[in-house]
């Protein structure tokens, strides 16, 4: 009985989270608007050598970013420009609140995506944040194991369809893929499914990954998800607002994660996701440094 009522504790409280996190979302986050989009850009002061094409949801636009840098993505160009002397040019295709299905349909239906596409010597990409909460929201104390089974199937789906399309418009180009995290583990560690479906999303693009030449994944999971190791002592969370007064109460627990939302990286954070993925990028310097 005292591990059902656990269990049982935790599935409501995952349901609080998904409510708290969909309206923190809907007032930080705007709606994907697919007609009005125009690309962010970062030029390299002396001229184009390397063009690295940014393609995503709110952590490809920075979300978060107080520094006001571009989050990884700007951090990125400076890195290569400052350490490896490079000249760098990105253009940043990041929507906030994207899913997989929404960033394929503008990789799809903009013409400005495929034309950055087709000459860039790099292209990152982030997805399934966004469908990871869209499950949540959709399932909260019901989820099932189907449920998180359903969701990975469909984000795969998306994910390989929209490789595929980029690997189209540009069949050179490294595609570097940056996995998910879980916002709220040092916050709530004992609510298991959000790790569970976290793992799950990040497997599935694995898997993908496995497959595919010259695609490759960046982890960030192990940098962001648990913070600096500091799990919190979680107070007692009955509905949103009690979430949401546990979370200011514990602002500095997670120091990689923006205390405006507790959801996207600040830039500490994504200082950190710019430290992966240039592991991989110097690992595989001989697919764009051509």
């Amino acid at each position: 009985m005292k591990k059902l009522r656990h269990w049982l504790v935790d599935i409501g409280l995952l349901a609080i989270v998904t409510a708290a996190v969909a309206t923190l979302l809907l007032t930080v986050v705007p709606a994907a608007d697919f007609a009005n989009m125009t690309p962010k850009g970062q030029t390299a002061p002396t001229g184009k050598t390397y063009t690295l094409v940014a393609i995503g949801d709110s952590l490809t636009y920075g979300t978060g970013d107080e520094a006001g840098q571009g989050g990884f993505v700007g951090q990125t160009v400076q890195r290569l420009q400052t350490d490896d002397d490079l000249r760098v040019n990105s253009v940043n295709f990041g929507h906030p609140g994207d899913t997989a299905k929404q960033i394929l349909t503008r990789v799809q239906k903009q013409p400005a995506i495929a034309k950055n596409v087709k000459r860039a010597d790099i292209i990152t990409l982030t997805a399934g944040g966004n469908d990871l909460m869209h499950t949540l929201m959709k399932n909260g104390a019901n989820l099932k194991d189907q449920d998180v089974t359903k969701a990975e199937v469909a984000f795969g789906q998306s994910v390989d369809t929209l490789i595929t399309t980029l690997r189209q418009m540009n069949p050179t180009a490294p595609i570097y893929i940056l996995g998910v995290y879980n916002p709220f583990y040092v916050y709530f560690s004992q609510v298991k499914q959000l790790q569970t479906i976290m793992h799950g999303f990040n497997n599935r693009t694995k898997a993908l990954v496995k497959k595919m030449a010259n695609v490759y994944y960046v982890d960030v999971d192990s940098v962001l998800t648990k913070g600096d190791g500091t799990v919190a002592k979680s107070g007692k969370v009955t509905d949103a607002q009690s979430l949401q007064a546990e979370l200011a109460n514990n602002d500095s627990t997670n120091p990689y994660l923006s205390t405006d939302d507790h959801f996207h990286p600040n830039h500490i954070g994504y200082g950190r996701m710019t430290d992966q993925l240039l592991k991989v990028l110097n690992k595989t310097k001989g697919q764009w440094q051509k």
